[in-house]
């Protein structure tokens, strides 16, 4: 009988579909990843991924990242979950803004360092106390960002292709491809 602690769930959603299959990969590794390329798909299912931590774009439409964060800290046992915006835009005022909308951290996108991207979100579950029972995440390379300045991390991610609006949970293998995506 497995008596291991269940993986730390992290929902991602990022309306640009090589991103967020490439980023679910990549998470999956470490966590139970629920990615969404559509606000309104992954806010309908909150209830089912129940996130330890969000990753949201920013810049999606209709629903962009700040209004999807105000919809899942509204719904009943999310109001303190960790988010964290995952943005192109980078300067120091629409950092703050994002702050200020309630994330606790800002990726600049596309993720350059992977590593850094992991421990942050493995910081935010620690804090939440989310990652009790998980493993620690990999020891930072010479140079890092000290952990108090999470926020401030510029990372930039890989490409592949995912089912417009479909979620799916990855445990970071490669997903299957569909006749439609495999153009």
């Amino acid at each position: 009988m497995d008596h291991r602690s269940p993986r730390p769930r992290l929902l991602l959603v990022d309306d640009n579909e090589d991103g967020v299959e490439a980023l679910s990969i990549l998470l999956g590794a470490k966590y139970s990843v629920f990615a969404y390329t559509v606000a309104e798909k992954a806010l309908e299912a909150i209830g089912t991924s129940k996130p330890d931590v969000v990753v949201l774009d920013i810049a999606m439409h209709p629903i962009d990242g700040l209004e999807c964060l105000k919809a899942i800290r509204a719904m009943p046992g999310q109001q303190d979950v960790p988010a964290i915006a995952l943005t192109g835009y980078a300067r120091s005022v629409e950092r703050e803004r994002f702050l200020e909308g309630g994330f606790q951290a800002v990726v600049v996108k596309p993720v350059a360092d992977f590593t850094r991207l992991v421990t942050l979100i493995d910081e935010m579950l620690l804090a939440s106390g989310g990652l009790a029972q998980a493993s620690p995440a990999p020891a930072p390379e010479p140079g890092a960002v000290p952990l108090g300045e999470a926020a401030r991390f510029d990372c930039r991610p890989a490409t592949g292709a995912l089912e417009a609006g479909g979620a799916r949970e990855t445990d970071g293998r490669r997903p299957a491809r569909s006749a439609e995506n495999s153009r």
